[in-house]
């Protein structure tokens, strides 16, 4: 086959790497790849050789013109691109690109296989026009969990998918410790500074317990997208004292050096899709703490009290415990931890290519 992403960018995010991890997969399966995004972030995820990067997005004249004209620009140079590329199926990921792949593909045989990455209520809701026509246009969707895939209309569903995210290979065959007396004292989130990844409550907590743990320290990994969720996190910091005790990582490409040995790791959304810094964190044996957000990507992969602890999200007292209660029952943080790490085996990368591509077989058998 030759197949055709779309993705706005290959910069560091969820979606991004799964299409990093599926398309050098689809290649080793001796299929044609071609990747189209429309920029080119400063860290990006890496990308197959055998994966042909096109460029669909505006030049710097483009990009000063108005935003309907913006928007029609993209449209016209995706629609081009795959006139030119003629592929046997496009797969686009998240909600611009997913509607931005339905009007492109208007008119044109090609099927269309998108993929909802996070919360439809924030991502979908908004865009009920664009929604109707892509859940019409594709021929197939690729869900992450039950909740998301029941927003969408019977139609969808009826065409839909849930396939798990696929695990970097570099999280795998790595020694587990043992929480008791082997780990780091050190409690550990990864994601974008984002006001949906709300690092601020996991903040507020270990401000809550600071004191009782004198010395743990908090280390948030991560670039900065938006300066003024930054900046609210850097105020409290500083009012509270806790500028020796937080420490903002930045992005790294070493994540599971930097947080393997660490006591505890917590990710504290207000939502998600299916969080990948979960799955690496579990992954890698650690001692888990998530919100249970929507739509429902961490209840999918935490059993509470038995591969984690689940809370509620927003609150900083109930997270305050949950963290209090894992540094204080090594023992118990230690099982959760070596439970959390079989998730590692249902999330092998060649495992989920299989799924994408038995789904796609089944999809392009029905176009012919």
């Amino acid at each position: 086959m030759k197949i055709l992403f779309h993705i706005n960018s290959i910069g560091h995010g969820g979606a991004e790497r799964v299409v990093s991890i599926l398309s050098a997969g689809f290649a080793d399966n001796g299929h044609e790849v071609v990747l189209t995004t429309l920029w080119y972030s400063d860290d990006e995820y890496e990308t197959d050789k055998r994966v042909r990067r096109v460029n669909v997005g505006l030049t710097d004249d483009e990009s000063s013109k108005g935003r309907l004209y913006r928007i029609w620009a993209r449209f016209a140079k995706l629609r081009k691109c795959i006139k030119n590329e003629k592929p046997d199926l496009v797969i686009s990921f998240c909600n611009k690109a997913n509607f931005r792949s339905a009007y492109a593909l208007f008119g044109i045989k090609i099927p269309l296989l998108v993929s909802v990455r996070n919360d439809p209520n924030k991502d979908y809701r908004p865009y009920k026009l664009s929604t109707w026509y892509m859940g019409h246009k594709a021929s197939g969707c690729v869900f992450q969990t039950p909740d998301a895939m029941n927003f969408f209309s019977k139609e969808l569903q009826k065409k839909g998918r849930i396939i798990l995210n696929p695990l970097s290979e570099q999280y795998f065959n790595r020694s587990v410790l043992s929480c008791a007396g082997g780990r780091r004292k050190e409690i550990v989130t990864v994601g974008r500074i984002t006001e949906q990844k709300n690092q601020i409550l996991l903040v507020k907590a270990f401000n809550e317990i600071k004191e009782k743990y004198p010395d743990h320290i908090l280390k948030i990994y991560g670039g900065i997208e938006q300066k003024n969720i930054f900046s609210e996190m850097e105020a409290y910091i500083n009012d509270n004292f806790l500028n020796d005790r937080v420490m903002f990582m930045g992005v790294s490409d070493r994540i599971p050096d930097d947080i393997s040995q660490s006591a505890l790791f917590v990710l504290p959304s207000d939502y998600e899709g299916m969080p990948n810094a979960l799955i690496e964190a579990m992954s890698l044996g650690l001692a888990c703490i998530a919100t249970d957000c929507p739509c429902g990507g961490a209840a999918m992969l935490i059993e509470d009290k038995i591969s984690g602890l689940l809370v509620p999200t927003g609150s900083v007292v109930q997270l305050a415990d949950a963290i209090d209660y894992m540094l204080s029952h090594e023992d118990e943080a230690a099982r959760m931890g070596a439970e959390a790490g079989k998730l590692a085996a249902r999330v092998e990368p060649h495992k989920i290519v299989a799924k994408w591509l038995e789904f796609i077989d089944g999809i392009l058998a029905k176009k012919h």
